[in-house]
């Protein structure tokens, strides 16, 4: 993704009849970094965009370079980007992408769920993995503590604990674990009770796959707490129940809990 920060900052100025020096002096940087700017070799720190807009009278958005549909579509071609490096294992170019997209969106969520995503695939040596995961880490606390999407924020804060568990913090993951909402007070348990008709049908079918995702999960540590494969052979009979009339994607999907749970059967 090209910025056209330089130019605008060039072409401000200009129009203006400014020194670079005069600029820099507002700003409380050198000459020498207005320079750079304008040449393109670099790009101002992210926390001086609101003060060089201000200083030119122009938003963000324009210092950037970009109108509302421009921004919008470059937004989602790096969206579309990001997609494409994840199904191909393009992890580190996708650590990259969304580092310097964060510069043009800073604290938007999903581009910080996907750079500690990305984060956390990354290879390397067991401490290039623990420094990864240590930064992935950093991003889930920072989208906990500025995120306003709460379905962003629930992922984020599942997702969190198994972080910690990984760093071998048992008694975070666990504090964070704690902090999540039951299986009762969900958004699927709430939607049925207040929609109706079609919505209400449709909102139930879409259910169902999550639930037997959880009905694996629980079923699967049951069996090994109590060491008992009966349970594994109940959730198969549940699951082959909700899969059954289900429309294609949804069957497909539930089956592919049936599945897990049969190679877990043959174990």
């Amino acid at each position: 993704m090209r910025l056209y920060i330089g130019e605008v900052i060039r072409q401000k100025r200009r129009e203006k009849d400014l020194t670079q020096e005069e600029v820099a002096l507002h700003l409380g940087v050198s000459f020498q970094s207005v320079s750079k700017w304008e040449r393109g070799d670099g790009y101002p720190d992210i926390t001086l965009l609101p003060a060089i807009a201000n200083y030119f009278g122009i938003s963000v958005d324009e210092l950037l370079g970009m109108g509302e549909l421009e921004k919008q579509q470059a937004y989602n071609n790096i969206n579309r980007t990001w997609a494409e490096n994840n199904r191909n294992g393009r992890h580190s170019e996708n650590v990259s992408l969304m580092r310097q997209t964060l510069k043009c969106f800073p604290n938007d969520e999903l581009l910080l769920v996907q750079l500690s995503t990305s984060l956390e695939k990354l290879g390397g040596t067991d401490e290039e993995k623990r420094k990864h995961l240590l930064e992935s880490l950093a991003v889930q606390e920072q989208i906990l503590r500025y995120g306003q999407d709460s379905e962003v924020r629930n992922a984020t804060q599942f997702n969190i604990c198994f972080a910690y568990h990984k760093l071998g913090d048992d008694e975070k993951a666990l504090s964070q674990a704690q902090k999540l909402p039951n299986l009762y007070k969900t958004r699927e348990n709430a939607l049925v009770y207040f929609l109706k008709g079609e919505e209400k049908h449709r909102a139930a079918k879409e259910a169902l796959v999550p639930l037997a995702w959880t009905i694996v999960h629980q079923m699967k540590a049951l069996r090994e707490t109590e060491n008992d494969p009966v349970y594994m052979e109940k959730a198969a009979a549940i699951i082959e129940m909700l899969a059954d009339g289900e429309e294609k994607e949804a069957a497909e999907s539930i089956r592919g809990q049936l599945k897990s749970i049969r190679g877990q059967l043959s174990l």
